[in-house]
C-alpha cells in the first residue's frame, strides 16, 4: 500500500461523518421527536412539519458513530506501528 493510504482513508471517513453530523444538525426536530420523552423537562420537538423518519434519523445517527470510530480505529492502527508492515515506503 502507498503511504497515503491510511490518511486518505481517514479524511473519507471524517469527510463520510461531517456529512452525517451536518445532516443530523439540519434534522434537529426529527431528532427531537425521535428521544422525546413522556417526563415533565425531557426533549420536545418543535412545531413543523416532519421531515425525516426515525429510520432516517436512526441511520444518520449510526453513520456519524461508525465514521468517528473507523476514524479513531484508523488512528490506532497507525500509531500502533501496525501498519509500518503494511504500508510500502519505497523501499
Amino acid at each position: 500500500m502507498p503511504l497515503w493510504f491510511f490518511p486518505a482513508l481517514m479524511g473519507l471517513f471524517a469527510i463520510i461523518s461531517l456529512a452525517a453530523g451536518i445532516w443530523l444538525l439540519l434534522h434537529l426536530q426529527d431528532v427531537a421527536r425521535t428521544f422525546r420523552g413522556t417526563h415533565e423537562g425531557e426533549m420536545i420537538p418543535g412545531k413543523g412539519p416532519r421531515r425525516a423518519s426515525r429510520a432516517q434519523v436512526w441511520l444518520g445517527i449510526a453513520i456519524f458513530n461508525a465514521g468517528w470510530l473507523t476514524c479513531l480505529l484508523i488512528w490506532i492502527f497507525a500509531i500502533g506501528g501496525a501498519a509500518n508492515e503494511v504500508v510500502n515506503s519505497g523501499r
